[in-house]
């Protein structure tokens, strides 16, 4: 009697742990051990495969892994279409990924028709919900279509750690376009921005130091501002976790790969 029960336990625990595996979210996680080189062994092949059978069960963020492999054309032929197909089909759940992939996508063009009105409202969402790299990209297409509002998008993204959100920052303010003219924290917007590799903001800071606008002990003052500030960004880059990937910083960010999503929801 106790070996049936004990063979019944067994065979319970193998269906469960068989359809934990074929699940939506188990498929994505097999992917994510196969992309990642946990488990026993790498296989971006397999990774590619176990992403496809999840994101055709509608679990969205294998759906945001397998347009980004369509996006970029790794592992499988390039098709901006179909990451498109993809990444909406993510939105529509609410990923916010998802909604700023897509919203970057149709501000991009590339392989399809550029769309700034979709753009706009799909970075917006993904904004309102504190993605940084869709407010960035939301603040370049505000700079354009009301500039009043860019430099809050802007300034959001730059509290987040994007470096070209603070360099546009503090053009913004330095300018005072679409915000009040503050030169003394443009300086130290432009320090932090230069510090995290922003190297055309040498330029404004030149001119701000020799046009007389700010005395030596304002200068002095941002300075050491901008070393506070500093601090408090890189704290908010590491809780934050989605960084690392080559492309990052460009002025149009590039996506961030699968192996990194999860930390950018």
């Amino acid at each position: 009697m106790r070996r049936t029960l004990l063979s019944v336990f067994v065979v319970l625990i193998s269906i469960a742990t068989f359809a934990q595996s074929t699940s939506p979210e188990g498929l994505y996680e097999r992917g994510m051990d196969a992309i990642s080189g946990a488990g026993p062994s790498r296989n971006d092949r397999d990774a590619l495969e176990y992403f496809r059978r999840s994101a055709e069960l509608g679990f969205g963020p294998s759906q945001v892994a397998l347009g980004y492999f369509f996006e970029t054309g790794q592992l499988t032929a390039g098709s901006q279409s179909q990451a498109v197909d993809w990444y909406r089909k993510a939105a529509n759940q609410g990923d916010v990924l998802a909604e700023y992939m897509l919203g970057r996508t149709y501000f991009l063009g590339g392989g399809i028709q550029q769309d700034v009105n979709a753009a706009q409202k799909w970075l917006k969402s993904a904004a309102d919900q504190g993605n940084p790299f869709a407010a960035y990209y939301l603040g370049r297409i505000m700079a354009d279509r009301d500039y009043t509002k860019a430099p809050a998008l802007y300034k959001a993204a730059a509290d987040q750690g994007l470096p070209q959100a603070q360099y546009y920052y503090a053009k913004a303010l330095k300018d005072g376009r679409g915000v009040a003219q503050d030169r003394f924290n443009a300086y130290v917007w432009f320090v932090v921005a230069l510090d995290a590799g922003q190297s055309r903001a040498q330029a404004d800071l030149a001119e701000l130091d020799g046009g007389g606008a700010l005395t030596q002990a304002q200068i002095s003052e941002a300075k050491g501002q901008a070393r506070e500030l500093e601090q408090t960004v890189i704290r908010a880059v590491t809780s934050r976790g989605c960084t690392g990937w080559d492309g990052e910083f460009n002025d149009f960010p590039t996506a961030p790969p699968p192996k990194l999503q999860r930390f950018c929801r």
